[in-house]
């Protein structure tokens, strides 16, 4: 059987969302976990949550607004970047995560620190890599992406900013606050990633003519015809050269 796109593209995100879901469920039926498995910014206990903390979600409203845009974005960047996703999805995790255990809930704004969940910081490391990486490349298609990225996720900036500093930005999903910073630590990791994977994946083409041991035959019928007409047009030339001096030595003859 013939399938639209590979089975990866479809597999791979279900996977990602399956825990999720299974966990969510489990938790509003009285099953749920004891204390927090979210990151803990520069605890100790926080740091299983670099591994567990996008499983986890606080209400429908959460993990409903977390699912789509994790399945489309991991769908697309599969589709596109094929196993480099894996790569990006699996590093961009960990690395997503330490960041947020570092910088979450800063002194100069928080007295506190709070139990980050959610898998919002995945959402924004796969928008951030996708629209980066179709910059970056400069590729027709991929740009193409990134312009679809930007109108479809292009208001997750204000994801990343301190409600402290603009709360009329606050927003709450279940009954917590955003992760500005989860939104921020993604944001920056799928950047760094599309940075460094630069060269790897789908490129823009050169021309032909730029490529080493490049050789049509149809220019080189070109060239020979080009070069016949120039050798004709040279041969006209010469010949009307020499009758105008022929003429002219006529003259000549006639004056005196």
């Amino acid at each position: 059987m013939k399938y639209p796109f590979p089975k990866k593209t479809i597999i791979i995100p279900l996977l990602l969302l399956l825990p999720m879901w299974i966990i969510f469920l489990f938790e509003i039926n009285g099953h749920g976990f004891v204390g927090c498995y979210g990151v803990i910014p520069r605890t100790f206990v926080g740091l299983r949550g670099i591994l567990l903390s996008p499983l986890f979600h606080s209400g429908w409203k959460h993990i409903i607004s977390n699912t789509f845009p994790l399945a489309f974005l991991s769908f697309i960047a599969l589709l596109i970047y094929d196993r480099l996703a894996y790569y990006v999805i699996f590093f961009g995790w960990i690395i997503s995560g330490t960041i947020l255990w570092l910088i979450g809930n800063p002194p100069f704004l928080d007295d506190y620190v709070s139990c980050h969940i959610g898998a919002s910081t995945i959402v924004y490391l796969l928008a951030s890599f996708i629209f980066f990486s179709g910059i970056i490349r400069k590729e027709r298609g991929l740009m193409a992406i990134s312009l679809i990225i930007i109108l479809l996720y292009g208001g997750m900036i204000w994801g990343m900013v301190p409600q402290e500093i603009l709360p009329q930005l606050k927003s709450d999903v279940g009954n917590n606050s955003i992760s500005w910073e989860g939104h921020l630590s993604g944001f920056i990791t799928g950047a760094f990633f599309a940075y460094i994977f630069r060269k790897i994946g789908p490129q823009k083409e050169e021309p032909k003519w730029n490529q080493e041991n490049y050789y049509d035959p149809r220019e080189e019928q070109l060239w020979e015809i080009y070069q016949e007409q120039e050798r004709l047009k040279a041969e006209y030339l010469e010949s009307f050269d020499e009758d105008n001096s022929n003429e002219n030595n006529q003259d000549n003859h006639l004056i005196r």
